[in-house]
């Protein structure tokens, strides 16, 4: 379970709602008004200690929180019910309670654990420079400098790294890039944040160029394509069905023609990532289709979002494109 989770379990209520960064979502009041939320992703359901901290830790700009939990326990409800500003949305249960009323969803989702943890990005991300990078030694500070981190955190995560890579007088030299690929894979939790989800008429291109313009007419770094259109410029393997990009704010979409809608209806996800790496990390290339400069994820990131697209030729594409990454200099 995720906190977009919660986020489009709002939508399967019938509540509409707005993403405004990666912790943070606006929910329709049903005035014309709406309610700024700070979204609280937990393992459990809070105890009333837990609540009261949070609602004395909110931010001033917020009008309350929304809680993602599982299941909502007797003081979550409780307190949902004395004090509006707290909300919740629980996943298993597929109940939403806002501003005093409970919403409920037709579509009972199935039930998974909620594993929320903490991530050390700056592994993660070493992690993925070191599969990427040649086998010439680097520094801690160009290390630092690459990921966009302090040179102090990269200190901290290299030890953890074991026999990935070693240290040589010239820098850290990475031993076994296939295997710093493998490990992102399995232990890479997802970008986490906020993810909304549209759909629109025209193809894959005419969306994004449409995107990409609202990000220039509002002055905002373009988004960090990924996915399915990332992997159709590193390795061509398969026809792209989806637009998956990482944005710094959300934009708003309605007057440029796409609709909001569920996950398994879209034709693109925008994501504001709790991951600072990833729009670090981003690069600006060439795009295979057209040559117009487009910014796109590494290959690692988007092997990882390739592979939770549909269809069945994903597990093919992801395979060609780790043997072209590992092959090839792809991305530095």
């Amino acid at each position: 379970m995720e906190s977009g989770d919660g986020v489009e379990l709002l939508l399967d209520v019938g509540l509409d709602r707005r993403v405004t960064g990666s912790a943070e979502v606006e929910i329709d009041t049903g005035d014309g008004q709406w309610s700024r939320r700070q979204v609280m992703l937990l393992r459990h359901s809070p105890s009333p200690q837990e609540i009261d901290r949070a609602v004395a830790t909110l931010r001033p700009h917020a009008d309350g929180l929304l809680f993602v939990v599982a299941r909502a326990g007797r003081a979550l409800r409780s307190a949902a019910e004395r004090d509006h500003r707290v909300a919740y949305a629980a996943v298993d249960d597929a109940v939403v309670y806002f501003m005093g009323e409970v919403y409920r969803s037709g579509d009972q989702p199935s039930a998974g654990p909620t594993h929320p943890g903490r991530t050390s990005w700056v592994r993660l991300a070493m992690l993925r420079l070191f599969a990427l990078s040649a086998v010439e030694p680097v520094s801690q500070s160009e290390i630092a400098r690459r990921l966009g981190v302090s040179h102090v955190a990269v200190g901290k995560q290299l030890p953890m790294l074991d026999e990935l890579v070693a240290r040589t007088p010239a820098g850290w030299q990475v031993v076994d890039r296939a295997r710093c690929w493998d490990r992102f894979m399995v232990e890479y939790p997802g970008p986490r944040g906020l993810t909304t989800y549209w759909s629109a008429t025209g193809d894959l291109a005419a969306q994004l160029a449409r995107i990409e313009q609202v990000a220039h007419d509002r002055e905002e770094a373009p988004p960090a394509v990924s996915g399915d259109l990332a992997a159709d410029l590193y390795a061509p393997w398969r026809r792209p069905n989806r637009i998956v990009a990482y944005v710094v704010n959300q934009p708003s979409l309605e007057e440029h023609g796409f609709a909001t809608v569920r996950s398994a209806d879209a034709t693109v996800a925008l994501c504001t990532p709790r991951d600072p790496t990833i729009l670090t990390m981003s690069r600006t290339l060439p795009s295979t289709r057209d040559g117009l400069p487009r910014r796109y994820t590494d290959p690692l990131v988007a092997a990882w979002d390739l592979r939770r697209s549909p269809g069945g030729d994903v597990d093919a594409a992801v395979d060609q494109l780790r043997t072209r990454a590992l092959r090839e200099r792809l991305w530095e």
